[in-house]
C-alpha cells in the first residue's frame, strides 16, 4: 500500500524540563536543541515553543512589574545557529523576547494575547507561546523564506531562559517553576525545492539614550544584505514608552528611505506601523516599525555594497531610556540560488545538502 506525503505537518518534535529548580528569585539557565536531530526533512516554517505547567509563587514581598512582556519575557535569549552558516547570518542572533513578539505581531498582524503571571503567592498555571516566524506569507514566493533542514549539519537553538527577575523587580517573593514543561512544536511544509531559498538573520541591538539628540547615529548594521522589517523599540524603565523618537532618517549610498528634519515618528507609526495590524485599536505605544515594501526582498533596504546609516531625534526620558532595534537581515539566495542561462538552462548556486 502506498503512503501519501502530506503537503505540511505539524507537530510536537520534542519536550523538555524546565532548567531551573526549586524556590528562586533570579536565575539563567540554557536549554538546547538540535533540531536535526527530532526534524530531518522539509522545511520549517514556524518554530514554537510552549511554556506549560505550574509556578509556585511564595512569600509576601511582591515585586513591580519589569516592563517586559509577560509571560513570554521568561524566555530570555534565543539563539538559533546553523553549521555552515549561510551567508554569514545567524537566523535567530541573541535576540530578546521584546523583538521575537514584535516581529511574529508584525508578520502575522496581532500580538497574541497570554495571562500574565503576578507576583502574588499561590500556584498559576502558565500555557504560552513563543513563535519564530520563517515562511513570510506576506511576501512574494514566501516558502523562499522557510527554514530548509537539509542543508546543515547542526541547526541548533538555544533558549536563555529566566524565572522571576526577567518579569519583576525588588520585592522578596520567589518562584518554583519545577513543573514546567517546555514543549517544542514545527509547522513544516513539503520541501517543493523551490528555485531560491534566501538567507536571513533575526537580529536585535540595544542603544542607551543617555541624553536628548537631534542626530543619534546607529552606524553598526554591516553592510552585505537587504534590511527586511525594521523595528525600532523604545523603553524607559524597562516599560515600551513613546515620545522618544521624533524623526527617523535612513540612507545609504547615496539614497534616502527616510530623511532628516521631518519629525516623521507619526507618519511612520500611521501609515507603516498601524497597517502591519488587522485591529486598528492595537497598542503600538513604543513600537514604531520600517517593513518591507510590497512584500519584494528587492525593495528591502539595499545595504549590499555600503552599509546604511540611522540617524534619530531621540528624547532622553531617564537614565534608564534605552533603544532596541531589531529587524531582519536577508541575503537573497544566500542558501539556494537558480540561474537561468541564455539558452534557457539553470544553474544552481548556493549551499549543497547536508
Amino acid at each position: 500500500m502506498s503512503i501519501l506525503k502530506e503537503f505540511w505537518r505539524g507537530r510536537k518534535i520534542a519536550t523538555a524540563s524546565y532548567p531551573l529548580l526549586g524556590a528562586r528569585s533570579t536565575g539563567i539557565a540554557n536549554v538546547n536543541l538540535d533540531l536535526l536531530k527530532v526534524i530531518q526533512e522539509d522545511t520549517l516554517d514556524t518554530l514554537s515553543v510552549r511554556l506549560v505547567g505550574p509556578v509556585v509563587v511564595a512569600g509576601a514581598g511582591p515585586g513591580t512589574p519589569s516592563g517586559m512582556f509577560n509571560p513570554q519575557g521568561l524566555v530570555n535569549l534565543s539563539t538559533l545557529n546553523t553549521s555552515p552558516q549561510a551567508s554569514g547570518l545567524i537566523p535567530v542572533n541573541a535576540v530578546s523576547a521584546r523583538t521575537l513578539v514584535v516581529d511574529f505581531g508584525v508578520i502575522n498582524h496581532f500580538f497574541p494575547n497570554f495571562t500574565p503571571i503576578v507576583d502574588v503567592a499561590g500556584t498559576q498555571q502558565i500555557d504560552f507561546f513563543l513563535h519564530y516566524q520563517f515562511k513570510r506569507g506576506d511576501c512574494r514566493q514566501g516558502i523562499e523564506f522557510a527554514h530548509p533542514l537539509k542543508n546543515w549539519k547542526t541547526d541548533l537553538l538555544t533558549l536563555a531562559m529566566g524565572t522571576r527577575d526577567q518579569l519583576f523587580t525588588g520585592g522578596t517573593n520567589t518562584w518554583d517553576m519545577s513543573g514546567v514543561t517546555i514543549e517544542f512544536w514545527a509547522d513544516m511544509d513539503v520541501d517543493t525545492q523551490p528555485d531560491n531559498v534566501h538567507a536571513f538573520e533575526i537580529f536585535e541591538q540595544i542603544f542607551n539614550i543617555t541624553a536628548s539628540n537631534a542626530n543619534f547615529l546607529i552606524n553598526q548594521l554591516p553592510a552585505g544584505c537587504f534590511y527586511d522589517n525594521l523595528y525600532f523599540m523604545t523603553e524607559n524603565a524597562g516599560a515600551l514608552v513613546d515620545g522618544v523618537i521624533s524623526n527617523i532618517d535612513i540612507d545609504g549610498a547615496g539614497r534616502f528611505w527616510l530623511p532628516q528634519g521631518e519629525n516623521n515618528a507619526n507618519f511612520v507609526r500611521n501609515l507603516y506601523t498601524r497597517q502591519a495590524f488587522y485591529d486598528p485599536n492595537q497598542s503600538l505605544t513604543g513600537i514604531l516599525v520600517v517593513p518591507l515594501r510590497d512584500g519584494l526582498w528587492s525593495r528591502g533596504i539595499d545595504a549590499t555594497s555600503q552599509p546604511i546609516v540611522i540617524r534619530l531625534n531621540v528624547t532622553s526620558l531617564s537614565a534608564t531610556t534605552i533603544l532596541r532595534l531589531g529587524g531582519r537581515k536577508l541575503v537573497p539566495g544566500g542558501v539556494k540560488q537558480t540561474i537561468r542561462q541564455a539558452d534557457g538552462s539553470k544553474v544552481v548556486k548556493g549551499l549543497p545538502a547536508a
